[in-house]
């Protein structure tokens, strides 16, 4: 059986890797792949343009080499706008025998909070563009981390998985 594909996407600080992270532990053998992960190996990264692209062909290229080893791969990213997340879906999509987008969002306030308070934070210049060319993405299963907990986010996420 070909293994699914969960992609996460949502600004700095909504939650998306905690919310991951669980899914990640319910997953037996799956992969979770995080563009944090991927530019945390760039010296001083600048969050400019040719540095998302580079950031994001790395995770689809380790997201494709996780699902033709047959494991469930979570990509998780801001994914901000559409042009990104239809690229990770366009080439890993074939890959998997389901495809499920999880939109995690919050109000920004506490998202920006969050991300504040983090060793690594997003800038907030940074942040703010982010934050103001997101593109909500279509048809993907929402979960709201300021109203609900993560395992109840995974809860929901799970059964969507199951469809």
């Amino acid at each position: 059986m070909r293994p699914r594909l969960i992609l996460f996407c949502g600004i700095p600080g909504s939650g998306k890797t905690t919310v991951a992270t669980v899914l990640s532990a319910r997953l037996e053998g799956s992969v979770f792949v995080q563009t944090d992960r991927m530019r945390a190996m760039i010296d001083r990264p600048t969050y400019t343009s040719p540095e998302s692209k580079f950031v994001y062909a790395a995770l689809i290229a380790v997201g494709r080499q996780a699902l033709n080893s047959g494991y469930d791969t979570l990509l998780e990213g801001t994914f901000a706008r559409e042009e990104y997340r239809g690229e990770a879906l366009a080439e890993l999509s074939p890959l998997a025998t389901k495809t499920t987008v999880v939109y995690v969002f919050c109000e920004p306030e506490l998202a920006f909070g969050r991300n504040s308070g983090r060793k690594e934070a997003v800038p907030w210049e940074s942040f703010r563009r982010i934050y103001e060319q997101f593109e909500e993405p279509r048809g993907a299963v929402r979960v709201d981390t300021g109203t609900e907990s993560p395992e109840a986010s995974v809860e929901h996420i799970l059964s969507e998985l199951k469809r």
